[in-house]
């Protein structure tokens, strides 16, 4: 577990409510324990809820700038469908990716990164379902059946069962351990 994130501030984009706990729990507990700080942010500013209630306060998407995090991460569930229908949301993480800075994208989330134009002509997973295939192929993306790809410096997941090692490899992505390729560098 990369152990060298202090200082560094990572942006989960969710939806207000339906996100899996796991996709969030998970990554969370390795970032922050590598001593990274992780913020979250929604479509407007307030409580965001996961599936199993668990609550936490969420900025609003306008309120922040993307040179203020070292990455962001879309977590998936019912609600990211209208975070992809976002133009701004949209804008914030492709700006993330612009910088050189690691996004990562869980299950459905990572149909926002399809629609982000930010996988084109690189591999993907995702929790699979004829509208995510679509998408991703709409998207440009190698659909990849894997539990995590790296590709790009953009770290994708198949979903919950899989948010433990998306964790690990997000962090070793963002940490330089790992290469935006996904090969590990130590």
């Amino acid at each position: 577990m990369p152990q060298n994130l202090k200082g560094l501030k990572v942006l989960f984009l969710v939806a207000p409510a339906g996100v899996p706990d796991d996709e969030i729990a998970r990554p969370r507990k390795i970032l922050e324990a590598g001593g990274a700080e992780v913020a979250f942010a929604a479509l407007s500013a307030g409580p965001v809820t996961t599936q199993a209630g668990a609550r936490s306060e969420a900025a609003g998407i306008v309120e922040l700038r993307p040179t203020d995090f070292a990455g962001a991460i879309v977590p998936g569930g019912p609600g990211a469908a209208d975070l992809a229908s976002n133009g701004i949301a949209l804008k914030f993480v492709r700006m993330v990716a612009h910088d050189g800075k690691p996004v990562g994208a869980l299950s459905q989330g990572v149909v926002f990164l399809a629609k982000s134009d930010l996988l084109e002509g690189k591999s993907a997973t995702t929790w699979v379902t004829p509208d995510a295939l679509l998408a991703l192929k709409d998207g440009g993306a190698r659909f990849e059946k894997k539990p995590v790809v790296v590709s790009g410096g953009i770290v994708t997941c198949d979903g919950a069962a899989s948010a433990e090692a998306f964790g690990n490899i997000y962090a070793e992505v963002l940490d330089g351990s790992r290469t935006r390729s996904g090969r590990i560098t130590r």
